[in-house]
């Protein structure tokens, strides 16, 4: 015998119909569902070396991305990105140097890049006769020349050869250090940004390199022979994601509206010396991360009146990118979030005793810092601290919600994307401490008692915004 298969349509009308959750039956369920054995499992592998510090963009901050969908998908949170996904997609972009491709030599003996060149600037080849400046242009002719400035001519020599029609510029110089840094440089000025408008070819401008000490010698012994060079630029591009899903309000009127809850679940890669290279970023924003997927699964058994919105932000240690972009680009109407709540940095303790200057602004094991309950909304800002004085009673220290804060705080993290859009916002933080943006950032200096407490605090406040009447009121005035 057939089972009965109900039309979607009715079954969506039973859900939205259902009796939205009180916050006594929300309390339950995050205090069943939101425990300190879950959290860790999730950040365990969150912030393992397997995942390489989850750069902005990388392979380990896909996996990342595939982790949080996989379990989305799970608890039956629906996705809330591109195209049916849990992933809304983000261009990104990078503009350098070929290395492979651009080329220097000196009367046809090649030069190898990263040994005898570095590459200032320019795209493009040429060849001409070598003429040596020392330190000033003078009257020399330099019209279809290469010419090789002296280590102590300036930056605006260059600019008045180029001017005077030289067809290329090689810099010399006599300090390894300097030199060795200038190579670092080159690779640092090619980073990844995100591609918000078609990024052009780069136009055609005379080479300009800098030789190393050894290469130096050389071509300043060589006045008159022929120089070669060229620059080759280069346009990289990739997809960086948000991860992003929602559970369904169930009151016919309100479920159009969301109470967005955010972490950005990126962090700074690798890059550290010594044995450990690998930056975990464990509180980081791992803790926050975790977090967030925790409140997930509680909210997908605890369906209150307004839906939730859960947004992981990518990019956030590049310049708040990811929120950037999803306010930019909502994959809901933007007018709809009537709140955003942001965990960055929920996992750490200060020790009694601790004396460290560095962690001399860590919160305690029952404090955390909350940022933006005076900035935008009254009504807002009171409930999120009626909500926890109801219920777990942490010490909300309030020593950064003020926009004269002169660390700035409420502007450093992806609630202040949403902030700028009119969108009142509270933003929970443990402070800054000796691990911040360090390898010793790591799973294994979390305190999940607190996390567990304020990670279950965070849920029940988005269940009392979700069932508000009214949507809170902004009722200040933005301070940027």
């Amino acid at each position: 015998m057939m089972l009965y298969s109900p039309p979607p349509a009715l079954v969506a009308l039973v859900q939205s119909s259902a009796k939205p959750v009180d916050l006594h039956n929300a309390r339950l369920i995050g205090d069943k569902v939101i425990t300190q054995e879950n959290l860790r499992d999730y950040l365990t592998f969150i912030a393992s070396d397997a995942l390489q510090g989850r750069d902005t963009p990388s392979q380990g901050l896909d996996v990342a991305a595939q982790f949080i969908a996989f379990h989305l998908k799970r608890f039956g949170v629906k996705p809330g990105g591109d195209d049916g996904t849990y992933f809304q997609k983000i261009p990104m972009v990078k503009t350098g140097f070929d290395d492979a491709k651009s080329s220097l030599s000196l009367a046809e003996a090649p030069v190898r890049f990263g040994e005898g060149f570095a590459i200032d600037r320019g795209q493009g080849s040429a060849t001409g006769e070598l003429v040596v400046i020392a330190s000033e242009l003078g009257t020399t002719n330099v019209t279809g020349k290469v010419v090789l400035l002296g280590a102590e001519a300036s930056d605006a020599v260059s600019s008045q050869a180029l001017a005077a029609g030289a067809v290329a510029v090689l810099r010399s110089s006599t300090n390894q250090t300097w030199w060795r840094r200038q190579t670092v440089q080159t690779n640092r000025r090619a980073f990844w940004r995100m591609e918000r408008t078609p990024t052009p070819e780069p136009p055609a401008a005379p080479p300009v390199v800098t030789l190393s000490p050894e290469a130096s010698a050389l071509f300043l012994a060589s006045a008159g022979k022929s120089v070669a060079v060229s620059v080759v630029a280069k346009i990289e591009r990739i997809y960086t994601q948000n991860v992003v899903g929602i559970v369904e309000g169930v009151d016919l009127k309100l479920k159009s509206e969301y109470v967005a809850l955010g972490a950005h679940y990126d962090h700074v890669g690798t890059g550290g010396r010594g044995a450990d290279i690998i930056f975990n970023g464990a509180d980081d924003d791992g803790s926050g991360t975790v977090a967030i997927l925790s409140i997930a699964e509680a909210a997908a058994k605890a369906r209150p009146k307004r839906s939730l919105l859960f947004v992981w932000h990518t990019g956030e240690e590049k310049g708040m990118q990811g929120s950037g972009y999803f306010v930019d680009k909502p994959t809901v109407p933007l007018a709809q979030i009537t709140a955003q709540l942001n965990i960055d940095m929920i996992g750490r303790s200060k020790p009694a005793g601790d004396t460290k200057p560095s962690n001399r602004d860590l919160s305690g094991p029952t404090a955390i810092y909350v940022i933006g309950t005076t900035m935008m909304s009254t009504e807002l800002g009171k409930l999120i601290l009626s909500t926890n004085t109801n219920y777990l009673k942490l010490n909300y220290d309030p020593k950064y919600d003020a926009p004269d804060d002169p660390n700035r705080f409420f502007y450093r993290s992806d609630h202040y994307s949403y902030a700028k859009k009119g969108i009142p916002v509270c933003f929970w933080f443990d402070g800054v401490h000796e691990d911040y943006h360090q390898v010793g950032d790591e799973v294994s200096k979390i305190d999940f008692a607190k996390m567990e407490k304020i990670t279950r605090t965070v849920f029940l406040t988005a269940i009392n915004i979700a069932n508000l009447a009214e949507r809170p009121k902004v009722d200040k005035p933005l301070n940027r």
